[in-house]
């Protein structure tokens, strides 16, 4: 299957949606599988939120990476990671990053681009599935990069509504 792009965060936060974004969701139900691609920076805020799962929607997460479009430098040691609001993925790291967080030795804008180490719980606990409301958030975990830019991918299954 080819995987696809979920609707931008600002348009999930409708409580009714338009009818070509219920139509793009119906064909995401019907392919099974997506792609979220987050845009990220060194201007994201500490627990910035990337992504909100909208109503009636649950998304089993694989495994989060990075895209590097331009590299991440400066800082004192800085770390960046992705977690959720979820209780059970709160933890900085937990999706992405683990708990040291990915730094600037590993994001570098050179062959792969595709990187990132994985995420605490992904690698503990192996399913997260994240419900309507919860959010995937960007992490600093340690200092601040004084630049670098990409996006943070993260792949989803979408489940069935309970």
């Amino acid at each position: 299957m080819c995987p696809a792009i979920l609707p931008t965060p600002d348009l999930q936060a409708a409580s009714n949606y338009a009818p070509a974004l219920a139509a793009q969701l119906k064909a995401l139900y019907d392919q099974g599988d997506a792609i979220l691609a987050l845009p990220v920076d060194f201007t994201k805020a500490d627990a910035a939120v990337l992504y909100t799962v909208p109503t009636g929607i649950r998304l089993q997460l694989g495994r989060a990476f990075w895209e590097i479009t331009a590299s991440w430098t400066g800082g004192a040691s800085s770390a960046i990671g992705l977690s959720s609001s979820n209780a059970s993925y709160s933890t900085k790291g937990d999706l992405l990053g683990g708990a040291s967080g990915d730094v600037a030795a590993g994001l570098t804008f050179v062959a792969p681009l595709f990187k990132g180490t994985i995420g605490a719980k992904a690698a503990s606990q192996g399913v997260i599935v994240l419900v309507a409301g919860d959010t995937i958030r960007f992490d600093r975990i340690t200092s601040a990069f004084t630049a670098g830019t990409g996006l943070a991918h993260v792949p989803v299954q979408l489940l069935p509504a309970s």
